[in-house]
């Protein structure tokens, strides 16, 4: 391939992946061949499956289809109209993800000693592994089993690149594995803690997860192509990295591509580590949740669930108005402010079960909101998949824990910037971490001024906004991140790591460069005229000491806690368990009917009702007086 030999893997019945394990991840690999395939109209070189350019029919690709993100952050996924493609076979269709066969011409330009060395070294390996299969398991004779190694003619070095056999595999494994699994009780266990200092609570350090995936890191076999650090490696205050990764689709679209092709996801943290480790658990995460054509589901209407089905208003939260001028509104909208159509209960749709942890049984949701790249119908397309509330973690305990924050930290800040509320500053230097103070100077060097504020709302959670503005110039160029956690020191840190992946990026581009970026400056916040972007000078800056701790020495009892604060509001915990059987990191989506997504969605309910619980407003603001500028952070 190019200027890389490649070697292997040689395939063992019940021991190894199978050719069909290796091609589902080669074919994940190579969108830019099944795109050009797809461009020139080779009929039947591209089955376009398992992408919105496929499932059954002509379908177009456009996972990632926004702009892509702002500066380093990682992308927020969802699915547009734009991409709404006609679907007129019945709900039940079966795909498979990223499916491409054929492929491009290749060159045969290379020298007789280049062939011959591959020969001879692929016939030496293949000897070995004959003589391995006589001899006692004990020795110790390396060979293909398993594995495809490549040899760069170029420097002379090797790469291994393991090959993961696929439990849930059609052709070796048991293609109902995940079926099977969803109609299943999701259980949980003890988790005692074991690193507690950086982007969350966890049941192992950063190394160790990095250490126990590093096989899934692979632009051949793996899941993650890549991690490419994105700062300044001399920096030791800001750390973040990208995380290459595919969703096998496949595009006619060159600027459509030229996105997919883009970094997807991002780690941030204080460590270089963290950052990493963060970055690779976030693009397994967004890779477990698209849809592949083997998630578990049914075909039903609404009314033929009954109590069990959870009508998609409940979780996508638009309002009537923002229904009943869909068109208007679609006409001037960021991709994922997009507006669907109305619901139609009469109409058979796939459902997905999920796990209710509060009642113990199982709801249904549709499939269409639980996994992204869902093939929609043109002519009921109620509904798009995104990525609020998906979280990956060593343990599920672990992976629910941070799903749930995430729908916190949403749901403050949603209530925080629609209803422009003005609240306290945190003293940086009560936390006695000298990160966060050593940070803050970092940007006042660098011209720009950072604060937090606390958005937490009526659930108690600590959620912080981490902005920064420019001082330099009249157009100050502010930027946020967010975080939330049963820990307020962790909560931060994640506001001001997250903002760090926008970082000093946005003062070094053209604001046309990145469209996310440019919808964003077109508003030109300022302190001035958006005061709620700065402390409320009339309440005192909150100090560490003024948060209770509410967090324990164990993952399972703070999801717990979570679950009842979630309750005592109201509001059902619900999880997905999207974990892919070949991968092994554990992937959820946790699911909060009447927790608010931050995208502009206003529907009635805790986005109108907080601020006045919480002794803020008189009455709730109506829907024309919202915040009119959309978070697209």
């Amino acid at each position: 391939m190019g200027g890389l030999l490649w070697f292997g893997p040689i395939f063992e019945p019940g021991i190894t992946g199978c050719w069909e394990c290796l091609a589902h991840r080669l074919r994940g690999n190579r969108e830019v061949e099944a795109s050009v395939l797809k461009q020139k109209g080779k009929a039947g070189s591209v089955a376009e499956e398992g992408n919105r350019e496929s499932g059954i029919g002509n379908r177009e690709s456009g996972i990632g289809n926004r702009e892509s993100g702002i500066g380093n952050r990682g992308e927020e996924l969802t699915q547009t109209q734009s991409e709404t493609v006609d679907q007129s076979q019945t709900p039940n269709h079966q795909v498979e993800f990223g499916r491409v066969t054929g492929c491009l011409p290749t060159s045969n330009a290379f020298l007789s000693s280049t062939l011959e060395t591959g020969l001879t070294l692929i016939t030496t390996e293949v000897a070995k592994w004959i003589v391995q299969l006589g001899v006692e398991e004990t020795a110790n004779l390396a060979t293909l089993v398993g594995k495809v190694i490549t040899l760069n003619q170029t420097n002379l070095s090797t790469e291994t690149h393991q090959l993961s056999h696929r439990p849930q595999c059609a052709a070796c494994g048991n293609p109902q594995l995940l079926s099977d699994r969803a109609h299943q009780p999701v259980s949980l266990v003890n988790r005692k803690k074991q690193y507690t200092t950086d982007g969350g609570h966890r049941a192992f350090t950063p190394d160790q997860t990095l250490k126990r995936y590093q096989h899934l890191v692979s632009p051949i076999t793996g899941v993650v192509s890549a991690l490419v650090r994105s700062s300044d490696p001399d920096s030791a205050l800001l750390h973040t990295y990208h995380a290459i990764h595919s969703y096998g689709a496949a595009t006619n679209n060159l600027n459509r591509l030229r996105r997919l092709l883009g970094h997807k996801s991002a780690g941030k943290g204080k460590t270089d580590r963290q950052a990493k480790a963060s970055g690779f658990c976030e693009a397994v995460e967004r890779y477990s949740s698209i849809y592949h054509g083997d998630e578990p589901r049914i075909v039903s209407t609404l009314g033929e669930l009954g109590d069990t089905a959870i009508p998609p208003e409940q979780v996508m939260q638009f309002s009537e108005y923002q229904y009943a001028h869909r068109e208007t509104l679609n006409k001037a909208r960021v991709d994922h402010n997009w507006v669907p159509q109305r619901f139609d209960s009469s109409k058979a749709i796939e459902w997905t079960p999920v796990w209710s942890l509060v009642t113990q049984t199982h709801s249904y949701l549709p499939t269409a909101f639980c996994y992204y790249n869902y093939p929609p119908s043109k002519d009921h397309h109620f509904c798009s998949g995104d990525s609020n509330g998906n979280a990956a973690g060593n343990t599920l305990e672990e992976a629910i824990l941070q799903g749930f924050m995430e729908l916190v930290e949403r749901d403050s800040v949603a209530i925080w910037w629609y209803n422009c509320l003005q609240c306290p500053g945190v003293d940086l230097a009560s936390f006695d971490d000298p990160y966060l103070v050593e940070l803050q100077q970092l940007y006042r060097d660098r011209k720009r001024d950072l604060w937090v504020l606390d958005i937490t709302s009526d659930l108690g959670i600590p959620a912080f906004a981490a902005v920064s503005a420019r001082t330099d110039q009249e157009q100050e160029g502010i930027i946020a991140g967010f975080g939330a956690h049963l820990d307020p020191r962790i909560a931060i840190l994640r506001a001001v790591t997250e903002m760090n992946q926008l970082g000093f990026y946005v003062d070094d581009v053209e604001p046309s460069e990145t469209g996310a970026w440019e919808e964003w400056n077109k508003h030109n916040l300022n302190r001035k005229e958006h005061p709620y972007m700065v402390p409320n000078p009339d309440i005192p800056l909150k100090h560490h000491s003024d948060y209770a701790q509410q967090w324990s020495d164990d993952i399972y009892e703070d999801v717990i806690t979570c679950v009842n604060i979630a309750q005592s509001a109201g509001m059902e915990t619900l999880v997905l368990d999207q974990t892919r059987p070949d991968i092994g990191l554990n992937v959820v989506k946790v699911i909060v009917p009447g927790m608010r997504h931050f995208w502009a969605r206003f529907a009635p309910g805790r986005l109108y009702d907080v601020p006045v619980k919480l002794g803020l407003f008189a009455e709730p603001l109506r829907e024309d007086q919202l915040n009119p500028i959309p978070m697209i952070l």
